[in-house]
């Protein structure tokens, strides 16, 4: 199988089998409501004792807190002591609402962050792809949300972020174009993956437009071989980010959760929880 295809599959058409996880602790499955009243279907990865922090796993387009690269990475992060909580995101899995492709879904990073908050430790928020995209403009943002304060975030990663809305023009990216913008794409997208998308949806302003507002520690993860997003893309994020940031460009690593990424992603974390504010930037571009 080529390297194109195989990253069209793991995008948007396979739905693995789950596999059998084993955790010294609990999983939990619960349901909480955004501010415009969407309900979304959520899991607790929590540990047996006092965690060190709360991290949030905000998936990407057409993925679910079911997907294998999900799950794995909530079972390592839960391993390295953290409690850990992922969701649908709206439009996607179990939950209700449409999906708007990174725009509306700030509210479902805001009502998570919420949830996580609620245990009165450190919540570090994690973004996949169109979860990065979210997680970067609630952060940037979170004024613009209505009704409820914005929970306090310890930090913030992103995984395989776009910078700017400049798609590669590969055939995994004319696909995903499809998906989402034309009637057939997105109907595929309900019958084959559950996946409703708002015939309106517009996109957000661009996460380089934001990324000098994010406030809290700053990771970036980015795999070499992204044909979707390229790792160009995640340079021009870490130039434009205030301190304390980190840039890793991961050898091996495609587009999103998969074996490659997940290390990076857990030293990124410990990262976040480590670093003092100011600290010199780090980078491995």
């Amino acid at each position: 199988m080529s390297e194109r295809v195989a990253s069209l599959r793991s995008l948007v058409l396979i739905r693995p089998e789950l596999e059998p996880i084993r955790l010294d602790g609990s999983v939990e499955e619960t349901v909480f409501v955004t501010t415009d009243g969407v309900h979304l279907s959520a899991r607790w990865w929590r540990r047996p004792g006092r965690a060190r922090a709360a991290v949030v796993l905000v998936h990407g387009f057409g993925a679910s807190k079911e997907d294998t690269g999900i799950r794995r990475l909530a079972a390592d992060l839960h391993g390295a002591g953290f409690d850990v909580l992922t969701y649908d995101a709206r439009g996607h899995g179990a939950s209700e609402g449409n999906c708007t492709v990174g725009g509306d879904e700030r509210q479902d990073v805001a009502a998570a962050a919420a949830l996580a908050a609620d245990g009165g430790q450190p919540v570090v928020l994690v973004g996949v792809s169109m979860g990065a995209i979210a997680v970067l403009g609630h952060v940037a943002s979170p004024a613009e949300e209505p009704s409820r304060p914005a929970a306090p975030i310890a930090g913030v990663v992103a995984v395989s972020a776009p910078a700017r809305w400049r798609m590669s023009p590969s055939p995994v990216g004319l696909a995903i174009a499809g998906l989402t913008r034309t009637r057939v794409g997105r109907w595929f997208m309900l019958r084959r993956l559950g996946v409703r998308i708002n015939m309106g949806w517009v996109l957000p302003a661009p996460p380089l437009s934001a990324i000098g507002r994010i406030g809290v520690p700053l990771a970036l993860v980015h795999g070499r071989r992204d044909r979707l997003i390229r790792a160009r893309e995640a340079r021009l994020l870490f130039e434009g980010a205030a301190e304390p940031r980190r840039l890793d460009v991961v050898a091996h690593m495609g587009h999103g959760i998969d074996d490659a990424a997940r290390q990076a992603v857990v030293t990124a974390i410990d990262w976040v929880m480590e670093v003092p504010s100011g600290e010199v930037p780090a980078a491995n571009a």
